[in-house]
């Protein structure tokens, strides 16, 4: 299995530039993937199994190995996990995460998961430490991958 970050071009999309001033990275979603299978376990409001690739130009993915996680973990994970949709306050209070920052506060979570923070609560099922406070966005989670995992071109 894969760890997956999908980024998007600066150039064409405006999303992408707020998401590289707010994060410093332009990847804004993460997700495990099982290439030979051509299966993604997407983590879209709520974790999703769909078929890969799933994204298209001018998207770019940087995928990741992660020894131990398995296609047949990733099933089971989402079959057991009872993980709530995050809403529009989520993503607002995300967005203010600097501002959060500056005062010493963590960001507050409305109660959903990002897609980052579920792909750091799989990672830990399998034994991955990706220490993480507050949430993480996609491009921290990414940053740990690309020092603790090996990077697949």
């Amino acid at each position: 299995m894969k760890l997956a970050f999908i980024h998007a071009d600066p150039a064409e999309h405006f999303s992408a530039r707020l998401t590289k001033l707010f994060t410093g990275s332009t990847a804004y979603h993460c997700g495990f993937v099982d290439e030979a299978a051509g299966t993604m376990f997407d983590m879209h409001l709520l974790p999703r199994k769909c078929d890969w690739p799933r994204y298209a130009a001018p998207k770019w993915v940087v995928l990741y190995e992660v020894p131990g996680l398995t296609r047949e973990a990733c099933e089971g994970y989402l079959q057991r996990d009872s993980i709530h949709t995050y809403g529009w306050m989520d993503y607002l209070l995300f967005a203010l995460r600097p501002l959060y920052h500056l005062v010493g506060k963590s960001t507050r979570n409305v109660g959903g998961l990002i897609c980052s923070e579920m792909c750091a609560l799989w990672l830990r099922n399998v034994g991955f430490n990706a220490p993480f406070d507050p949430v993480p966005s996609p491009a921290d989670l990414e940053r740990w991958a690309a020092e603790s995992l090996h990077r697949h071109d």
